[in-house]
């Protein structure tokens, strides 16, 4: 595959390429200055050798001409020879010595510069030493002064060759040879010593070149080495860094899925380098952020979830409180009913009051009847002897008393009316109670106050109504009485229309009608008393029919305020279900913005 220009392989190729070009040219230009550099100095080297070399030789042939000299000094010394016999012998072997296959030759001039030797030309004899050379050396002079010195010494110069007049580099050497006052010496031509310099250069050169081609191509080798090198540890850093960069630009794309690529990735973290703290920083960055997009969506969920609930709940509740509001407005009316109810039970009170008074004072007057019948009947037992002529006294009374009696079941089942009414009353209470205390129960909290007020006034109808069925049976078991002892008077009316037939019959049967006087008192007795309590009953509820009436109306300004309520509340419950909703469609937009991430 090409990698694109400015991929992180190609900046890393190019720049170990560059620098392996870079360091391998300036290592050979290096080199190569180096070499051209060395060849210089090893020609000049080579060409100063030579020189050396020719100078040695100069200095050592020139030594044998002193030689030659000092064979002669020393004939002269020994008396063989004379000073000038011995000069001039030394003069024509030096004159005749030669060398270099006869191309050297030795010349000799006084210290003054007037020539001895020098092949035997015209100039022996004459004076050197204004002799000038075409640089304008006098070479003469140059010539005497270096070998006067210890050792002798060299001069260079400019001189044609023999038979030539194109004038070339020469080196002489000279010596002093004190004995005879001689300078004597010799010299070569040193431009062959150029071309031998330049024959040097040129292998060298030779040798430079193969040397810079011999670089080169090492310099080749090395940079094919340095890029399977540089593209091999270029592709051990990249490669890496690919995994991790495809999974970075997939973490980009909201791609969090835990595939393949993450595999690669997490297999990286076993290198002990920086690849290997990455991509652990990678992989820790994958997880959190996935974990931390899983929990968003999970949460979002609950929130859309919650949100849709709280808004069915809001409505529900909206719908609650209104039903509130109306019950409310119900229970307001009903109260407003069961107050008017009780008022009117309050009068229905005052008149069964009244009726329970008269009722009252009936009984003592029926209890007085019935106590001038015991005293007739005692007076009958004590005079049996007067009950012929009585019998008409008697049947007065019986009939008298049988009106009575029948009077009083009248006013007593008068009184079961009142109480059948009470009785009612007190279910009418009680069923209002019931429908008090299931207001009170939906009004929560407000209504708790009124619940037991409903509660109390429950438990006083139950007990009104339990007092009048007490009555009822009471009410009944006179009447039972009633009846009877108004069927034993009509029977004793018969018997005194049909007449005594005998005393003792007589006695007996008004002994049994004593008896049943004594009974009859007896339970008018209990009936007063239990008129007693029904009227002390009557006026504790009468007080508590005054106490309902007054809590009615407390609990009707409270249901008034709970009704007010449930109106605020209702308006508070629709705001929250429109802020509900808001939340509902900000929760799916975070759905659908977190869908877009794949996990």
């Amino acid at each position: 595959m090409m990698k694109k220009r400015g991929s992180l392989l190609f900046v890393i190729l190019s720049v170990i390429l560059s620098l392996v070009i870079a360091t391998g040219v300036i290592i050979d230009v290096f080199s190569i200055i180096s070499t051209i550099r060395n060849n210089s100095t090893q020609t000049q080297a080579y060409r100063a050798r030579l020189e050396d070399d020719v100078k040695t030789e100069l200095k050592n042939e020139t030594q044998e001409a002193m030689s030659i000299c000092a064979v002669m000094y020393a004939k002269y010394q020994a008396g063989e020879l004379s000073m000038e016999e011995a000069q001039k012998n030394a003069a024509d072997l030096i004159r005749e010595l030669k060398y270099n296959d006869g191309a050297g030759y030795f010349w000799v001039d006084t210290s003054k510069g007037i020539n001895v030797v020098l092949l035997g030309r015209d100039t022996e004899g004459q004076s050197r030493w204004d002799a000038v050379d075409p640089n304008g050396t006098y070479f003469i002079q140059e010539m005497i002064k270096n070998g006067m010195q210890e050792g002798g010494g060299y001069t260079n110069l400019m001189f044609a060759k023999p038979n030539e007049t194109e004038p070339l580099p020469k080196v002489n050497y000279t010596a002093y040879y004190e004995p005879f006052d001689w300078v004597m010496g010799t010299g070569v031509w040193v431009d062959h010593l150029d071309t031998l310099a330049a024959e040097y250069q040129a292998s060298a050169s030779k040798a430079v070149t193969s040397s810079i081609i011999s670089s080169i191509i090492v310099l080749i080798v090395l940079l094919a080495i340095a890029s399977i090198t540089a593209v091999f540890m270029t592709k051990r850093i990249t490669t890496p860094i690919n995994k991790v960069t495809r999974q970075m630009t997939q973490m980009a794309n909201s791609d969090f899925r835990d595939d393949e690529n993450m595999s690669e990735v997490r297999k990286l973290k076993s290198h002990n380098n920086e690849i290997g703290e990455i991509s652990e920083a990678l992989d820790m960055m994958h997880s959190s952020i996935r974990q931390l997009m899983m929990n968003i969506s999970d949460t979002t969920s609950y929130v859309a979830s919650a949100s849709q609930q709280l808004s069915a709940s809001a409505a529900q509740s909206a719908d609650a409180s209104e039903m509130v509001a109306n019950s409310c407005t119900n229970v307001a009316g009903s109260t407003t009913g069961q107050i008017a109810a009780v008022q009117t039970a309050s009068e229905e009170t005052e008149i069964f009051t009244e009726n329970m008074k008269k009722f009252q004072e009936a009984i003592t007057y029926s209890s007085n009847l019935i106590k001038s019948t015991n005293e007739a009947a005692a007076k009958g037992a004590n005079d049996m002897s007067q009950a012929t002529t009585m019998m008409s006294s008697i049947k007065e009374s019986v009939e008298g008393t049988a009106e009575v009696v029948d009077s009083l079941g009248e006013k007593l089942q008068n009184i079961d009316t009142f109480v059948n009414t009470i009785s009612e009353i007190a279910d009418q209470t009680n069923l209002l109670s019931l429908n008090a205390s299931i207001e009170a129960a939906r009004a929560g909290e407000m209504g708790k106050s009124f619940a037991v007020v409903a509660g109390e006034i429950a438990k006083l109808a139950d007990d009104s109504n339990a007092a009048a069925a007490n009555i009822t049976g009471l009410i009944n078991d006179i009447l039972d009485s009633s009846k009877n002892a108004v069927e034993s008077m009509r029977q004793g009316a018969e018997k005194v229309v049909e007449g005594t037939t005998t005393v003792n019959e007589a006695g007996q049967t008004f002994n049994n009608i004593v008896d049943m006087v004594h009974s009859i008192a007896s339970e008018s007795n209990k009936m007063s008393a239990i008129v007693s309590e029904l009227s002390t009953g009557t006026d504790n509820i009468a007080n508590n029919i005054n106490q309902i009436e007054q809590m009615s109306v407390s609990v009707a300004d409270e249901i008034q305020n709970v009704s007010a309520a449930s109106e605020e509340q209702t308006a508070s419950t629709h705001e929250v279900a429109e802020a509900s909703d808001k939340l509902a469609e900000s929760a799916q937009d975070l759905q659908a913005s977190v869908a877009n991430f794949q996990l």
